[in-house]
């Protein structure tokens, strides 16, 4: 299959669910830690370095996100976009198991509109799937592992010279007799990061050589709130068994036998690039201990030095003694993300993560005392041993802490869903973890995907709650969590009130729903278009739940002069 067109590569995102516009789907809190919303608009950052090592290497690429282009565009026309454009080949992600069926069905589109357009998927799903994908005619390649940026340059070009595949490492693709699929060794895991480069400066220089700088935006709103991320590592030192990047499931899964990791220069030289041309936070992806203390106070001193005006988000895998926080201080603005899963120290034991409620509070005392601005704790529903009542309590435990350290803690609490990771040592191991799984193929977790309520969705329940269970519980403990936020000042009474009213009104949209499915009347489709309605307002109104996830913006959303630096540093390059 020969290369041909203009760009090289087209890295599409898709939605969750395509088209998730025709659909009824209702609101769930699935999405509300992280910044995307319910149809996961945001890419995974290995979208941007894959861009910017392949262009190093001589090829055109552009990113389009179409899942926050048609979010942010309603009446976006998919299909024809994708007919106007013309690739050498089509790259999708599926890196996120809830990416399961907008990323085959975007496939399709690809094929429709170019029949002979090579579409090759990647991503730790489709690494996971990678055999099942081959059973989809619209996808010809996957590229496998945390580190496609190799592989996918040795495809490319073989792709462009009608070369031998089989030398390339980490590629699952089909033979020429029918049902025949070759994987080749996954052999490209490399040990550090050092071929990575600057992706934000590719983003840019190439949001402006497309005349798309809506394609490049990273979730619905970006541009409006240009929150941005700095990886530092790719695998895990960690066990936590609801995850499937742990360093269990990345040996397993990936063949990664130890932690990556980027230099502090490049991690530094990163936040720099950053700061000059926008004053939004910057998230630092990954507990900077991992590689040892003296790799964490190598990056900290280095981002001292810079100081710059950004809120950086330094992220904690476990507590941290008051050392971290005096080296953290010299940023001028930093907040702190931990995520304890649980007040109980026995469950939180289990999860793979042992350390305990005390050490947190101290860590809190510690970080808050140094000058942190926002400490954000993250609680989970669904994890192994845990109870209606357990979350009930973990809440009133939320209650305290609001209590003991004031508006800047931020606890929040949400479903592990709506699947178990894919590879994860409970989704592997699930019975023993007292895990029920209802989904095992790809297309079940596709089928899934588009269930109107998300209790239909979820792939697992545990031995001590049902689905239903899970849902119920969840909705009492965010409303309980917001009258505590509330009442400690953490969010205004107004806020708190929109959060109440669009959580009660979820609910009660859920249950008609229920009530018509179990009823069965002739007039079913006409209040199934109604609740429909009600959904997508429901949608419109949900970003209110994405206001707590929020840092300020300092200064300026962006600095027009860091990036006409940028501009002019490529075009001098090239």
């Amino acid at each position: 299959m020969r290369l041909r067109g203009q760009t090289d590569l087209v890295l599409l995102h898709p939605p969750s669910v395509y088209d998730f516009r025709e659909k009824l789907v209702i609101p769930s809190p699935i999405a509300d830690l992280v910044p995307s919303g319910p149809f996961f608009e945001m890419y995974p950052i290995g979208f941007s370095f894959l861009g910017e090592y392949l262009e190093r290497h001589g090829f055109k690429v552009r990113v389009v996100n179409l899942a926050a282009r048609m979010l942010g565009e309603p009446g976006l026309d998919v299909e024809r976009l994708i007919a106007r454009l013309d690739p050498a080949a089509f790259g999708i992600g599926l890196h996120w198991l809830p990416h399961a069926h907008g990323a085959v069905e975007v496939a399709r589109l690809c094929k429709a509109a170019h029949p002979d357009t090579p579409v090759i998927m990647g991503g730790y799903s489709a690494s996971y799937f990678h055999e099942e994908l081959m059973d989809y005619p619209e996808v010809d390649y996957v590229v496998r592992g945390d580190s496609g940026e190799e592989p996918l340059r040795r495809l490319l070009k073989a792709l462009q010279e009608d070369g031998d595949l089989s030398p390339i490492p980490n590629l699952t693709y089909r033979g020429n007799a029918p049902g025949e699929v070759f994987s080749s060794e996954m052999s490209f895991v490399p040990s550090d990061l050092s071929h990575l480069g600057d992706n934000y400066r590719f983003m840019i220089r190439s949001a402006m050589r497309n005349v798309d700088p809506r394609g490049v935006g990273a979730f619905k709103g970006w541009w409006s709130y240009p929150v941005s991320a700095v990886l530092t590592v790719k695998g895990c030192s960690r066990n936590c068994t609801f995850c499937g990047g742990s360093a269990w499931s990345m040996n397993k899964c990936f063949s990664r036998c130890g932690i990556a990791v980027r230099s502090p220069e490049e991690v530094a030289r990163d936040v720099e690039s950053l700061a000059s041309f926008t004053g939004a936070p910057i998230f630092i992806i990954g507990d900077l201990r991992q590689p040892g203390e003296e790799y964490a106070a190598e990056v900290l001193e280095r981002l001292g030095k810079l100081a710059p005006s950004n809120h950086v988000v330094l992220e904690l895998f476990e507590p941290a003694p008051a050392e971290f926080f005096e080296m953290a201080s010299a940023l001028p603005n930093f907040d702190i993300e931990l995520s304890p899963e649980t007040h109980d120290d026995a469950l939180r034991r289990t999860a793979g993560k042992p350390y305990t409620a005390a050490a947190v509070e101290e860590t809190v005392a510690l970080a808050l005392e140094a000058g942190c601005k926002k400490f954000d704790l993250f609680f989970m529903i669904g994890i192994e041993g845990q109870t209606r009542q357990s979350v009930g309590e973990t809440v009133a435990y939320c209650d305290m802490l609001l209590g003991e350290f004031g508006p800047r803690l931020n606890p929040l609490i949400g479903p592990l869903a709506p699947f178990l990771d894919p590879g994860s040592i409970l989704r592997e191991n699930a019975e023993a973890h007292g895990y029920k799984v209802f989904f095992d193929s790809l297309e079940d977790h596709r089928r899934a995907l588009t269930e109107p309520h998300w209790r239909d969705m979820l792939g697992y329940e545990t031995r001590w709650m049902t689905r239903q269970d899970i849902v119920d519980v969840t909705y009492d403990a965010l409303l309980e969590l917001n009258r505590a936020k509330a009442k400690h000042g953490r969010i205004s009474s107004g806020p708190a009130a929109e959060v109440e009213s669009f959580l009660r009104d979820n609910v009660a949209l859920l249950r008609r729903l229920d009530a018509v499915n179990a009823a069965a009347s002739d007039g079913r489709d006409d209040e199934l278009a109604r609740i429909k309605l009600e959904a997508e307002d429901l949608r419109r109104r949900s970003d209110i739940v994405k206001d707590e996830l929020a840092w300020p913006v300092e200064g300026a959303r962006f600095r027009y002069g860091g990036i006409a630096k940028i501009l002019l540093k490529g075009r001098n390059a090239a």
